[in-house]
């Protein structure tokens, strides 16, 4: 009889450890899903948020080695990292000037500026997004220019679109 007993216990102990294995990768794989990427992209979206206390937010979109698809790959909003390029984005590449959106969010006009981003060879190879604070008094011209300062701030750490990708810790 107590041989049965082991044997049981050994079956559902293997059991219990397989459902615990199981659950922890669960539970492991969801917090990496909202974890930012450690790629160079995101990188540089927090310090230029962090550099420039006009914006509110900032994205890096391009399409990814090996992909057809133009998506954001770097965001002070993680969940929008991998949401397909839209209008903004492709004028913005299309054109190689900045798009820009004047809307209103409560009751007050605010920019969000998408400027092409280049290489060493002035390729465009990606777009940033800028979402700027509301100000007092802001002009069109005056957001288009600052944003233009940012891409070039943005150009002169990309010499090339793979360095968008490199891992970082």
């Amino acid at each position: 009889m107590s041989n049965a007993l082991v044997r049981i216990f050994r079956h559902h102990s293997r059991i219990f450890c397989d459902l615990l294995f199981f659950f922890c990768a669960i539970a492991l794989a969801a917090q990496g899903s909202n974890a930012p990427p450690k790629i160079f992209a995101q990188k540089l979206v927090a310090e230029t948020l962090a550099a420039h206390s006009e914006l509110t937010g900032v994205e890096i979109a391009t399409t990814p080695p090996r992909k057809s698809e133009c998506v954001t790959i770097a965001s002070t909003e993680i969940k929008g990292i991998g949401e397909r390029c839209d209008m903004d984005e492709f004028t913005a590449i299309k054109t190689n000037k900045p798009f820009v959106e004047k809307e209103n969010e409560g009751g007050k006009e605010v920019y969000d500026v998408t400027v092409p981003i280049h290489d060493s060879t002035g390729k465009v190879i990606a777009t940033a997004g800028l979402d700027f604070k509301p100000e007092p008094n802001q002009t069109t011209d005056q957001i288009t220019q600052r944003s233009l300062q940012i891409a070039k701030e943005l150009d002169s750490r990309l010499p090339s679109k793979e360095k968008l990708f490199e891992p970082v810790s």
